[in-house]
């Protein structure tokens, strides 16, 4: 397929509902978090094209980490898990076995994403090629900060057929690269299988992640991604309700896939928008593309001991 140069209007549509989208802040416990159903006649391309969006908009990266947390952090060249630890009276330290970073206590902020208390043990690191770095150093000249904190605050796809989406990531950054925002044609082209694998959040700047994935990762569910986008209504049904809850979501219903027509009949009754929610203006869409505010309450995660059911 040959995508044409200039970008089209749903693309500029979209980008900008992602941007919009990831820039709303992450929702307490207990209270109902921003969610929007978008319906296409093809479902093609629109989760990279809401990511590209998303992407530009500023990284939540959640609490600031205190002595004692473990964060996850870019040190050695490498984004990866570390312990926050005393240094004297006043003074904070994180290092790993070469490399160090310190500063003074209520002065300096100590950088990296607070880790859930029951985030596994040795988790690895994700540490960019030097063919990656490269591209990166477009980002600017302090461009390991400026991934370190995508990477802190990523974008979230939900779906299955994982390798098709990747097909569709790849295409867009190699073929339509107008398509993209400079910064995120650069996020976006990470070559990573790590993309996938649910241990990995937080070291790469986007993920691509089963419906399922918190059964075995019950971790996940305290973890708030700057932007989720779920590629069908019927994995946003299958999805632990607690999973990722409290970031903002976009939830794409093609109208090829028959199930998604049931989106508009369970949406009808997640209608109680707060008033900033509410009035908030997406902009126009071009025809064939309608889109729909509800809402999902934040819930505390419980103990997963058996399968959602639909």
């Amino acid at each position: 397929m040959v995508l044409p140069a200039r970008a089209p209007d749903w693309v500029t549509s979209l980008s900008n509902t992602g941007l919009q989208f990831a820039r709303f802040p992450n929702t307490p416990i207990g209270q109902l978090a921003p969610r929007l159903l978008v319906s296409v006649p093809t479902g093609q391309y629109v989760a990279w094209i809401l990511a590209n969006g998303a992407l530009q908009a500023s990284p939540k990266l959640g609490i600031e980490p205190s002595i004692g947390d473990f964060v996850t952090v870019w040190l050695n060249k490498k984004m990866q898990d570390v312990e926050v630890v005393a240094r004297g009276d006043d003074e904070w330290e994180i290092r790993d076995a070469t490399s160090y970073m310190k500063g003074k206590v209520g002065v300096d902020r100590i950088p990296g994403v607070v880790l859930p208390e029951d985030t596994p043990d040795d988790r690895g690191f994700g540490q960019p090629t030097p063919e990656y770095r490269t591209q990166l150093a477009q980002l600017g000249a302090n461009y390991a900060r400026i991934y370190a904190d995508h990477c802190g605050s990523p974008i979230v796809i939900i779906g299955d057929g994982r390798e098709f989406l990747r097909g569709q990531r790849d295409e867009l950054v190699n073929d339509a690269h107008n398509w993209l925002d400079k910064d995120s044609s650069v996020l976006l082209d990470q070559e990573s299988g790590q993309v996938s694998n649910p241990d990995r959040i937080l070291f790469h700047p986007f993920m691509i992640l089963s419906p399922e994935v918190a059964q075995s990762n019950p971790w996940l569910r305290t973890i708030s991604p700057r932007l989720v986008i779920v590629t069908r209504w019927s994995y946003y049904r299958r999805m632990d309700p607690a999973l990722f809850a409290s970031s903002p979501m976009v939830v794409i219903a093609n109208r090829r896939v028959e199930n998604n027509w049931n989106a508009i009949d369970e949406t009808d009754e997640l209608q109680d928008l707060d008033e900033k929610f509410r009035s908030m203006e997406l902009g126009s869409f071009p025809n064939g593309i309608f889109v729909r505010k509800f809402v999902g309450r934040v819930e505390h995660p419980r103990d997963i001991d058996e399968e959602v059911e639909i």
